[in-house]
């Protein structure tokens, strides 16, 4: 009899995912997950002998969750011919995620579970990463987000608070700019 190795239960989803690599990033689907990782459906692949960066879009909640990421297990799925590519089963755990990131992750965990067993999770097709936000925009934040330190959802909080004092002017300041 094997015996179990994994320290936290998962629960099926259909999220998208994207992967952020030191040559761009892979758009991908999370076909389930737990607080300690996740598995990823994927057309390609990352550096598997490094760490990397990993955003999973919750839904319901307006901001990705970000985590730093490593390889557990590979799954390789061969393609039907020409036409449909190999497709992978990336499992990962994670290693760093933000306290807030963490608290968020662990809602949405909570709540696929609670609806699970309501409506049964429905397949859907990786969608491109264009669809979802301009990928040149996430690539930028994401670096600039390893740079300095900080989270993706922090830099991008910070930015629509500048966006929004930019253009959030009294009537005065509205009329003056029309003017000029």
């Amino acid at each position: 009899m094997q015996q179990c190795r994994r320290e936290y239960s998962r629960v099926d989803v259909s999220w998208p995912a994207s992967i952020f690599t030191s040559a761009g990033f892979i758009d991908g689907r999370v076909k389930n997950v737990s607080i300690g990782g996740a598995l990823i459906n994927c057309r390609s692949l990352p550096n598997l002998e490094e760490t990397f960066s990993l955003t999973i879009e919750i839904p319901d909640y307006l901001f990705p969750v970000s985590a730093v990421v490593k390889k557990v297990r590979l799954n390789v799925y061969d393609s039907d011919g020409d036409e449909t590519p190999a497709s992978y089963d990336l499992a990962v755990q994670f290693i760093d995620m933000t306290s807030e990131d963490r608290k968020v992750f662990i809602n949405a965990i909570e709540k696929a579970v609670r609806t699970q067993h309501i409506r049964p999770v429905k397949e859907e097709t990786v969608r491109p990463a264009s669809d979802r936000i301009d990928n040149s925009l996430l690539v930028s934040v994401e670096k600039l987000s390893t740079s300095l330190g900080r989270s993706f959802k922090d830099l991008l909080e910070e930015a629509l608070q500048d966006l929004i004092s930019k253009y959030d002017k009294g009537p005065a300041e509205k009329d003056r700019s029309i003017r000029l």
